[in-house]
């Protein structure tokens, strides 16, 4: 059946620019040079370039717009109040945040950055989620994918780190119970790196299922073991599938099958939001996914979705650093939203993760439905 998915986009997010070294902090200077030093012996630190740049955005915008794509609903963004952001941010983390609106400094050791237009940047992208939870959970379209930076997946309730200032699918998350009276919302995280943040801050809840895959630890953020599953009432509604560097298709594939399908068989989520990160992508960093294993994983959301909650499915982009990786990814994704149909994965029995993920669906039987 054919859709027209809404797409979120909005120029102003191009204004963050998380540049250049923090005079502030030369101690987190050092510590980044030693380490392009080491993981770059032929260049200097002056060539570096910040991995959270424009070009992310622009790379993915313009294929979308390409005229070969199938036919799209586009949206502006609106920036999300501090209020929307204080369901899940301590308050005085959200003033903070403000605070920094015109300035250009760091806020981690790990590159997190804000240059002059990053603040208005980070409301927008958090906006363009609780924009797209609007539209689906209204009988608008039922699939919307929020084309956003600065990402938001490793934000916590009152800190910023992994180029995060806002944790935008939480913000989503509890937009969709606060103003949709949403009592069950799954949150599907594919970014190769853990998310954190959106752990941490629904970790008792209850009223969201988190499924994350990733790179195992000690890979950034070093988070996301099979042993964190939650706690108190949300005990259970966490669940981590660690898998090796090396990973590709077949290990994505099963999660899906063996564990995300599951889960949300045994949730019934009214709502299903993704965390889509591209840095999986095997131009990219350490797995080897291609756009076949991500348009069959949208698939099987779609599906999922359509059986449990009426076809709603958000996508918001987390990471990826590769521009053709990420305007490769985000295509194929959009156009199985958009009703095309997916063809066959490219698969590989010897997937180093096939192991990871049997582990992982044993581990986590207790919460899956058979």
């Amino acid at each position: 059946m054919s859709e027209r998915p809404l797409i979120i986009y909005d120029d102003r997010m191009l204004e963050h620019h998380p540049t250049g070294w923090d005079p502030d902090h030369p101690e987190w200077t050092q510590a980044v040079m030693e380490l392009l030093a080491e993981q770059y012996p032929d260049k200097s630190p002056e060539e570096w370039s910040h991995p959270e740049r424009p070009e992310r955005l622009t790379a993915i915008r313009d294929r979308l717009r390409d005229d070969a794509m199938p036919e799209l609903s586009w949206e502006a963004a609106e920036p999300a109040t501090n209020q929307s952001l204080a369901r899940v941010h301590a308050p005085g983390y959200v003033s903070f945040i403000d605070s920094l609106e015109g300035r250009a400094c760091w806020l981690n050791v790990d590159t997190t950055a804000v240059s002059p237009g990053s603040v208005e940047a980070a409301k927008l992208a958090a906006g363009a989620g609780i924009r797209a939870v609007d539209a689906v959970m209204n009988a608008g379209p039922r699939r919307a994918f929020s084309v956003i930076r600065p990402p938001g997946h490793h934000a916590t309730a009152d800190s910023a780190m992994g180029f995060c200032l806002f944790n935008n699918v939480a913000v989503a998350a509890a937009h969709a119970r606060a103003a949709h009276g949403c009592e069950r919302v799954m949150i599907f995280d594919w970014d190769l790196h853990h998310g954190n943040g959106t752990q941490e801050i629904f970790y008792r809840d209850p009223g969201v299922l988190f499924v994350d895959l990733h790179c195992a630890a000690p890979f950034y953020p070093g988070t996301g073991h099979l042993e964190e599953r939650g706690a108190g009432a949300g005990q259970g509604t966490v669940i981590n599938v660690p898998l090796p560097a090396g990973s590709g298709n077949s290990a994505l594939l099963a999660t899906m099958d063996r564990v995300v399908a599951p889960a949300a068989a045994a949730y019934r989520p009214e709502l299903i939001l993704v965390s889509a990160g591209f840095d999986a992508h095997y131009l990219d960093q350490t797995m080897f996914v291609d756009e076949s294993g991500f348009a069959t994983l949208t698939a099987r959301l779609c599906e999922l979705s359509d059986r449990f909650c009426e076809g709603r499915l958000v996508l918001m982009l987390e990471g990826g650093y590769h521009a053709d990786a990420l305007a490769g990814g985000t295509e194929a994704c959009v156009r199985i939203m958009a009703g095309e149909t997916a063809g066959e994965p490219a698969l590989d029995e010897e997937d180093p993760g096939l192991v990871a993920v049997d582990a992982a669906a044993g581990y986590h039987r207790s919460v899956l439905a058979v």
